[in-house]
């Protein structure tokens, strides 16, 4: 059992780089381990550096791993995804907000899409000496401050922000994901096949998906905390028709119901679910 594979890591994120960075994370097996884990849609990307045995990506039955130590995980849709470790494995990083990975790498979120990309690949400034110095023995907190500092660097040559984006994502996680494109799209002054494609371009998946998914995470959100006392009401508050219909949708994103899930093997993911507001 990997007991911290995904806690949260107690750390001040510098104001400059907090509009793309939602918390620092750490996590490590404490011996040599094999298993595989789900890997599952929260609406966030993962900017991550491994240290020890490196992890292998599985996406629809294809595997891949990757050649350095750091690299983006971008969004995760319509893929049946898994992680398999094998060997003492530990990681240090950091859960992005979802439109980060286009304003600091200069890349779409299509092209980062159910992929692990190597960091070295898609920086858009030389990061060697950032790769040089990131080491598996040193402090976790020293790792991160190592990135935060080039990140720094990232955010002073990042992309020019598209703001009508920016507030309508804050719209959707305010709303937990209940507004129509139609409306979203009216609300930007735009028009939805605009709309569409640059939601598309930025953040990698379609606009509907993207709330729906914002949609589960909000009420799982609550279960997971406890601050809820009949699941009934809870989907019908967020927009479902019935407690079936929203354990039914859970079951096509989690592959188990909200219970399984928090009872089950993998339970420690839950970390990475639950909404968080832009």
């Amino acid at each position: 059992m990997i007991k911290t594979f995904a806690s949260e890591l107690e750390y001040a994120i510098p104001s400059e780089i907090r509009k793309y960075l939602v918390v620092a994370l750490n996590g490590h097996s404490d011996s040599d381990i094999q298993v595989t884990y789900p890997v599952h849609a929260n609406g966030f990307p993962l900017l991550i550096y491994v240290y020890g045995d490196q992890p292998t990506l599985h996406i629809n039955g294809e595997s891949e791993c990757t050649r350095d130590r750091l690299y983006i995980a971008g969004q995760v849709y319509n893929v049946e995804a898994s992680i398999s470790i094998e060997g003492k494995f530990g990681l240090v990083g950091f859960l992005l907000y979802p439109t980060a990975p286009y304003y600091l790498f200069h890349k779409s979120g299509e092209y980062f899409l159910n992929k692990w990309q190597s960091f070295s690949d898609v920086c858009p400034v030389q990061c060697s000496s950032l790769m040089n110095s990131l080491s598996p023995h040193m402090d976790r907190l020293e790792q991160v401050g190592l990135l935060v500092n080039f990140l720094k660097l990232l955010a002073a040559n990042s992309l020019p922000r598209v703001e009508w984006l920016d507030q309508s994502l804050k719209k959707i996680y305010k709303h937990n994901g209940l507004l129509s494109v139609e409306s979203l799209a009216d609300n930007c002054e735009v028009s939805v096949r605009h709309y569409r494609r640059k939601f598309k371009e930025v953040l990698g998946v379609p606009p509907k998906y993207f709330s729906k998914v914002v949609q589960l995470n909000s009420v799982f959100e609550l279960i997971k905390s406890g601050k809820h006392e009949n699941l009934h009401h809870l989907a019908l508050d967020y927009g479902y028709f019935d407690q079936a219909h929203f354990i039914s949708d859970f079951k096509k994103l989690m592959g188990e119901s909200p219970n399984q899930f928090l009872m089950g093997k993998t339970s420690y993911l839950k970390t990475y679910m639950g909404k968080r507001g832009l």
